[in-house]
């Protein structure tokens, strides 16, 4: 039967979907599942295990200043506080700042966060060259493909400071999706923006004079797909109200097991060089990744 129109029951999902394996992952050992993925809150896959990939790769010192872009309900800004001792800037469009400063209080990491609510595009008030690193969970590529954005945010690092995202992408880049990538329940995909971690790579050498020094697959960054799909299924008891509202994407999910494209994730981290002033002067001229 084809994958697009095959019945969807919790066996077939279990059956075609993996679950992490804790010896591949401590975190998973350290954690419980509700609080890595935030009670089911967080929208993307991988929870706390892409932050803990990206605090690993961007080796944080206690008292660096960190801007935590599109965090969401902060769950991300928090885990950087605590587990790095870093004082972090934490910027989201949806989501209030009250909230986010709720749950550092609640975390007793207050005093280390600063919770803005807005959009990048319209800046922040950081000066620049004052930050020692910017990260962006489950999110960049919703604003991050515009060549000025990485420009802009090159220029509020510190000679030296890094830029890391942890993302959603294609295991490899694709013209023409299939039409089982362009059926949704409504929720815009953003497949058009979705990249291999080779195009994250040229994209900010090109646009931001970052050099890259992760690009890189996240070990298991398709299971973390499948991995979500069994919490969220268990989490919902299975409901024919959970299969049918998440059919859509756990076949495009199975579907990267055997065909192109295949959703996983990447880590790419570039670092600003040490020879680039705060202004920009210095950078080298903007091009295409591709």
């Amino acid at each position: 039967m084809e994958l697009a129109t095959a019945p969807l029951t919790e066996a077939w999902v279990r059956t075609a979907c993996r679950p992490l394996e804790a010896a591949r992952h401590p975190i998973l050992a350290q954690r419980t599942r509700r609080e890595i993925y935030d009670d089911g809150r967080w929208m993307a896959p991988g929870g706390l295990l892409l932050a803990e990939r990206l605090a690993d790769a961007l080796q944080l010192q206690p008292g660096d200043r960190v801007l935590d872009l599109g965090c969401g309900r902060g769950q991300s800004t928090v885990f950087f506080a605590t587990r790095c001792g870093v004082d972090v800037i934490s910027l989201d469009l949806w989501i209030p700042a009250s909230e986010r400063l709720a749950a550092a209080a609640m975390a007793g990491v207050a005093d280390r966060v600063t919770a803005l609510q807005g959009d990048i595009a319209r800046g922040v008030p950081v000066e620049a060259g004052s930050l020692d690193a910017i990260v962006c969970l489950q999110a960049f590529h919703c604003f991050g493909t515009a060549r000025w954005l990485l420009r802009y945010l090159t220029s509020l690092l510190k000679p030296g400071g890094r830029l890391a995202i942890a993302q959603g992408c294609f295991r490899q880049e694709i013209e023409d999706l299939p039409p089982l990538f362009r059926a949704t329940d409504g929720w815009n995909a953003e497949y058009a923006k979705y990249h291999s971690a080779g195009w994250w790579q040229r994209h900010f050498e090109a646009n931001g004079a970052l050099t890259v020094r992760v690009a890189m697959e996240i070990p298991d960054g398709d299971v973390l797909w499948e991995d979500d799909v069994l919490y969220r299924g268990d989490r919902a008891g299975w409901s024919p109200q959970f299969l049918e509202r998440s059919g859509w994407l756990i076949r495009q999910i199975v579907h990267g097991r055997t065909a192109e494209p295949s959703l996983t994730h990447c880590l790419v981290m570039g670092e600003k060089p040490t020879g680039l002033r705060a202004d920009g002067s210095g950078w080298a001229k903007c091009g295409d990744p591709s």
